[in-house]
């Protein structure tokens, strides 16, 4: 797979499991696919705790802007 400039995302992800089919299977590939998988996985729930935190932090702010006027 040759990455150009003009390479997107989908082209890259269409291309995946050609890429896959191509790597022998040996504990150190394993291996590296696992500690790939890990790491994405890491960022991806670390981008939801931010995103469920922003949101309480927006419902908190509406919260106490609706008791203000009292």
């Amino acid at each position: 797979m040759i990455l150009s400039e003009t390479t997107t995302l989908f082209e890259v992800v269409r291309q995946l499991p050609h890429l896959l089919a191509t790597l022998p299977i040996d504990d150190s590939s394993i291996s590296v696919l696992a500690m790939l998988a890990g790491l994405v996985g890491g960022w991806t729930l670390t981008d939801w705790h931010k995103q469920l935190k922003a949101k309480r932090v927006k419902v908190e702010r509406q919260r106490q802007q609706l008791r203000k006027p009292e």
